[in-house]
């Protein structure tokens, strides 16, 4: 019994505090207008409150770019946010909006875009309390068509140009939090699908382009913080801050086609995959940045091109964390590489292998490299890192790095290493001004002598350039167990000496 009046009470108080939060239009509107305004945006517009309901006309917002002595001013129809009596706003847009933007260089426009935006049953509710609000969103479709283009006062005729987006069907929530002079931004969103379609006719010449093709099942997540008192201008001073981000995009397939003509011709081609996703954290402090994809294929052809180009690859991947502020003390750094499976066509390989001498069989190269580093310097300070470059001192010291996943798997050869090494920085002379390192290599080889073999009989490695290779191999190699298997261990000691499987080589 005691159980279920705790539970109870709990329920109860949740159901209060439901009831206690509420925001209106007004606080809602004034909560957009002073996110953009954060941004450096210039936001004017038209209020007109009847009853319950906030009709937002005529929405201007200029953004400047300070680069370019210029600006964008962006101009939107019309919006309305509506009290839906429980202490929440729905916020509704008409199901086809002009968005006008206008691109200035001083007091001249320069050019002007009018966007046709289109919904269908969009829906988007805003709970919460001033400070603290909740946007839960959802749409069938979505789309953006390029309506109008003018540029050096001259309007561009429709049939020149096509630029279409949709999108749908898409659900998702965001809620921003403002807390310690920060506004945190938590987004969960799913896109759907994503169809698009570029064209351009340049009537003066012969060129013209084509591009169409969708992705599936886009996604996006993540929490971005940006400092209420922002100056985008200065990026050392937005992250100190507390500006941060961390956010992941992700689909479930794509594809792709493109056709460009020129006078030589016409070159088109189509690329497609299974699926890939996109990360990005960031702070004051370090950048991680990852990208990955699977099931890639492209296919091109063209005048300019010998013969098509088809290809195949698995698995790409890369990534990449590295510090960015100054630090006293080492800090993580990595970069990882990962192309797998990469397959081309006959037509590539009979290029110089007709024979077909070599393993057709998928290559893949791998590397996975892990370091401690301590950074010397700010890297988001511009003035800092030209006293760098012009000094010519090293931007910070490298203390370890460790090689794991390295992979070459090609040809029917076979290389599988890693290698854990420490550094020095108080030695810069035994390796001409780099940190003695201290540690060892351990590479599994296999194939090679096969390999040579066939690059001599294709005529692509002459007998002394063979001889020379066969060396090496014999010089930081050990026979392995198996035939045309071989192992190297390359060691670097304490003293700074150089030994390849226990001998001395420097």
């Amino acid at each position: 019994m005691q159980r279920f009046a705790t539970a109870s009470v709990l329920a109860l108080m949740a159901a209060a505090g439901q009831v206690q939060a509420e925001v209106t239009p007004q606080q809602v509107w004034d909560d957009f207008e002073a996110y953009m305004t954060g941004f450096g945006y210039q936001v004017s517009a038209r209020e007109v409150m009847e009853g319950d309901t906030l009709t937002i006309g005529d929405l201007t917002m200029v953004v400047p770019v300070p680069e370019e002595e210029a600006t964008v001013t962006i101009t939107m129809s019309e919006m309305t946010l509506a009290d839906t009596g429980d202490g929440a706003v729905r916020i509704s847009y008409p199901e086809q909006m002009p968005m006008t933007l206008t691109f200035s260089e001083g007091e001249e426009t320069a050019a002007e875009l009018v966007l046709d935006m289109t919904q269908s049953d969009f829906d988007m509710v805003v709970s919460g309390d001033p400070g603290d609000m909740l946007y839960t969103f959802s749409a069938t479709s979505i789309g953006l068509k390029l309506a109008e283009i003018m540029a050096e006062g001259e309007q561009i005729p429709s049939d020149l140009f096509d630029v279409t987006f949709d999108m749908g069907p898409m659900e998702g929530t965001q809620h921003m939090l403002i807390e310690d002079g920060l506004r945190k931004i938590t987004q969960d969103v799913t896109l759907g699908d994503l169809a698009y379609s570029l064209m351009f006719d340049d009537p003066e010449s012969e060129d013209a382009g084509s591009m169409s093709g969708r992705f599936t099942g886009l996604a996006s997540s993540g929490t971005t913080e940006i400092p209420e008192e922002a100056d985008f201008a200065d990026p050392t001073a937005l992250f100190t801050a507390g500006l941060m981000m961390d956010v992941v995009m992700s689909h479930t397939g794509g594809e792709n086609q493109f056709k460009v003509t020129e006078r030589s011709g016409t070159t088109e081609g189509a690329f497609s995959s299974t699926g890939g996703e996109l990360g990005v954290a960031m702070n004051a402090d370090s950048l991680t940045y990852a990208i990955s994809a699977s099931g890639q294929t492209v296919a091109v052809s063209g005048p300019e091109l010998p013969l098509p180009i088809n290809a195949e690859l698995g698995e790409l991947g890369f990534s990449l964390t590295m510090p960015l502020s100054e630090s006293d003390t080492p800090v993580p750094a990595a970069i990882s590489v990962l192309l797998g499976e990469f397959a081309m066509s006959d037509m590539l390989w009979n290029i110089f292998d007709p024979q077909q001498a070599l393993p057709r069989d998928p290559a893949t190269v791998a590397i996975n490299l892990e370091a401690e580093v301590t950074p010397k310097v700010n890297l988001l300070d511009p003035e800092a890192m030209e006293e760098i470059g012009r000094s010519g001192e090293m931007p910070g010291e490298l203390h370890s790095l460790k090689l794991t996943d390295l992979v070459v798997d090609a040809a029917g050869g076979k290389i599988i290493g890693s290698g854990d090494f420490t550094f020095d920085n108080t030695d810069l002379e035994t390796f001409d001004g780099l940190p003695r390192p201290k540690g060892e290599v351990n590479l599994d080889i296999s194939g090679a002598n096969g390999l040579i073999d066939k690059l001599i009989a294709m005529g692509l490695m002459q007998e002394q350039d063979a001889m020379g290779a066969r060396m090496m191999l014999g010089m930081f190699t050990v026979p392995g167990a198996e035939p045309d298997t071989a192992s190297s261990k390359i060691e670097i000691n304490e003293q700074g000496h150089v030994l390849a499987n226990g001998q001395r080589i420097k």
